[in-house]
């Protein structure tokens, strides 16, 4: 029996609403109202979090702008602290005022009504609801979310589980599957080349001047820019990346990544981040991670220690697969100049990363450089974040060579 959001336990995880980071209010004020996407997805995530706890039978979570906390990238998280004995109902008209309080800068019945008048209508009529004076018809906590992902038929008919992990597909790191291509033929086991180095081999006296213009002429030949994931293929690569935020230290990755279009992208790397300044040996195969021997899950990582909560977030930056997903974002207005890409892609817009860029404001400016093959040599991204202002980041990529499967790390113990 469900009672105003309550359920038997379904799906209650604590780490899922026990975060660190800055309150809310204080990123308002040091960053302004929250705008378009990025409301949006405080509203989902929050919403979400707040019916796992009503599902796992807890309520009375004061929720405010000073306990509700925004994570390094974004994330919304309920700070620990004491509990009352009050309904579901109340804590969905705190969540209005919460909602609120992120669009306007304003909290309600502090000086005047804020002016909703800023948000969205879809969300205007949510919130609406949710300060009915009568507890009994406002919406449950799960009516929320199926009310913010609900534009169409198949999430009206979602199940609870359904509609929460879609939900948390929105709010989280997340990296889809892709068909499969074959990595392409190197031009050197090529039946007409065989057949060219056995003519020139033959005729090298007399043709080695022709053969030299040849060649000179094949590495001039246009670079493929159409599809970045057909060149690469399967392969794997040396990289380095730095994440420069424009306030604190930058963050530094090393190793190498193993590229297949049918899973995420693997790592083995070396990875310094916070207040550490030795690096973490980190390996990530699928949402399977190991740093330092701790065993972890990419998808829902711990905020402590930095390794862990960062892992998902270099392969989100370097991934061939976020690169491809970044230029489809950006079509139709992506530039393509010789062997360089460019472009300019918002956050909504960019599919399997949204929560890699939820925090992001405004568009996520690239560059991409390629090889004389077509394979990336260098990204850079540029971007402003409401936690933590501008940042760049630069993926250098070098020696793309034939698929190396990585295993993983293994857990102390």
């Amino acid at each position: 029996m469900e009672f105003q959001g309550w359920s038997d336990g379904l799906a209650l995880r604590p780490r899922d609403y026990l975060g660190k980071g800055e309150s809310l209010a204080a990123v308002v004020r040091a960053a302004g109202p929250y705008t378009g996407e990025a409301l949006y997805l405080l509203a989902l995530g929050t919403a979400a979090t707040m019916a796992r706890l009503h599902l796992g039978g807890i309520a009375g979570l004061r929720l405010s702008p000073g306990n509700v906390m925004i994570g390094p990238l974004g994330q919304a998280f309920f700070a620990p602290g004491p509990r009352d004995s009050e309904f579901p109902a109340h804590d969905v008209k705190d969540w209005a005022d919460v909602v609120v309080f992120a669009a306007t800068g304003h909290e309600a019945g502090a000086g005047g009504e804020p002016d909703l008048d800023r948000l969205l209508p879809a969300l205007r009529a949510v919130i609406d609801e949710c300060r009915r004076p009568d507890p009994a018809v406002r919406p449950s906590a799960v009516d929320l979310v199926r009310i913010l992902l609900g534009h169409s038929g198949a999430a009206r008919g979602a199940t609870v589980h359904e509609l929460l992990l879609e939900a948390e597909r929105r709010t989280r790191p997340y990296e889809p599957p892709y068909e499969d291509v074959p990595a392409p033929t190197p031009f050197w086991r090529r039946p007409a080349y065989l057949a060219g180095l056995a003519v020139g081999v033959l005729v090298v006296a007399v043709a080695a001047g022709m053969v030299t213009v040849i060649s000179g002429q094949a590495r001039r030949a246009p670079v493929d820019t159409s599809d970045v994931l057909s060149v690469i293929g399967r392969r794997t690569a040396t990289f380095q990346q730095e994440i420069r935020p424009a306030r604190g230290e930058p963050e530094r990755s090393e190793g190498r990544l193993s590229f297949d279009r049918n899973a995420a992208t693997s790592y083995d790397m070396k990875l310094t981040c916070g207040n550490t300044p030795r690096p973490a040996v980190v390996s990530l195969v699928g949402n399977s991670g190991v740093a330092d021997g701790v065993p972890f899950d990419a998808e829902r990582p711990p905020f402590e220690p930095c390794a862990l909560q960062r892992a998902g977030t270099v392969r989100h930056f370097s991934s061939p697969h976020g690169i491809k997903a970044l230029i489809d974002a950006a079509e139709p207005d992506v530039t393509r100049t010789g062997r360089t890409i460019t472009g300019s892609a918002l956050a909504h817009r960019i599919r399997g990363d949204e929560s890699a860029y939820a925090a992001a404001e405004g568009p996520i400016e690239f560059t991409l450089q390629m090889d004389e093959q077509g394979l990336p040599a260098r990204l850079e991204l540029s971007m402003d974040s409401r936690v933590g202002g501008p940042r760049t980041v630069e993926t250098v990529y070098r020696d793309w060579r034939a698929f190396e499967a990585i295993e993983g790390g293994a857990p102390n113990g």
